[in-house]
């Protein structure tokens, strides 16, 4: 996200919730750890492929050498890589998997994505606009980060969050929609009864409660 870095301690104090005056969760850590799981698994995804196309010893050898903690074992095999993969953006691929900070990771993408600066609000937003791209945790993430830092969310994003196949991103999404609009919540809870999640039910039924729905 825009102005965060992924392994900075120091987040944005919105997205800090308080419990007796207690920090107790920090939304920003878990957003951006959920992000850098995709990243991971998207690298992962990667290898799979490579796997298919060119010589399994030569790649299983490069991601063996890339996964060491070891700068020359790294360097080892991004060479292997290089020397194996023929593929127009081998370099933007190397320097991806090289140790290098997100702002070089960034700019060696720059000849096939434009990166955008965009205020922390507005990147929030616009992942969920590419919520297709993202896990189930990293799109509950997203919601319980919103609801923490109180960022808007558009009704669609919040509405298709509601219609999730997975329980606790319609969870994270009822949590927001009670911080966001409760008068909104109010008119929907009644067709969410009967949620085939027991966590989401039980919240519904708790909500309804609350609200003195009938």
């Amino acid at each position: 996200m825009s102005g965060v870095d992924i392994n900075s301690t120091t987040s944005h104090s919105g997205a800090l919730e308080e419990s007796n005056g207690k920090l107790t969760t920090d939304y920003t850590e878990i957003l951006l750890r959920s992000l850098k799981l995709l990243e991971l698994d998207a690298i992962e995804q990667c290898f799979l492929l490579m796997k298919f196309l060119y010589p399994l010893g030569s790649i299983q050898a490069a991601a063996f050498n890339i996964k060491s903690d070891s700068r020359s074992n790294v360097a080892r095999g991004l060479e292997i890589l290089d020397n194996t993969v023929d593929i127009s953006c081998k370099r933007s691929l190397i320097d991806i998997l090289d140790q290098n900070s997100y702002q070089e990771k960034l700019n060696s993408l720059s000849e096939m994505v434009v990166y955008q600066p965009m205020a922390p609000s507005d990147r929030l937003r616009h992942l969920l606009d590419f919520r297709h791209f993202l896990s189930e945790w990293s799109l509950a993430c997203c919601l319980q980060m919103a609801r923490a830092a109180r960022w808007s969310l558009t009704a669609e994003q919040t509405l298709v969050c509601l219609r999730h196949p997975t329980g606790f991103v319609r969870e994270a999404a009822l949590a927001y929609l009670r911080m966001a609009s409760q008068r909104a919540l109010v008119e929907l809870l009644p067709n969410l009864r009967n949620d085939p999640d027991p966590l989401v039910s039980s919240q519904v039924e708790q909500m309804i409660v609350e609200f003195g729905i009938t």
